[in-house]
């Protein structure tokens, strides 16, 4: 899956830090569909670029830009 963590180091991260396993989902494309409600809950807390949190905001709230 990722290429700097084995499978079960992906796992293991993912339990302890849904934000960690949200922003890698975010900025590199891995781990499938990202769960609307752990992106709801954790969003301000993501280190993400403004412009994807406003795109994300857009498709949740349907916030303008």
């Amino acid at each position: 899956m990722a290429w700097d963590y084995t499978d079960e180091a992906v796992e293991q991260q993912k339990k302890a830090d849904p934000v960690w396993f949200l922003e890698r989902q975010i900025n590199y494309g891995e781990g499938g569909k990202i769960d609307p409600k752990l992106l709801r809950q954790y969003l301000p807390q993501l280190n993400i670029p403004n412009d994807r949190r406003a795109f994300l905001e857009l498709l949740l709230w349907d916030k303008p830009f």
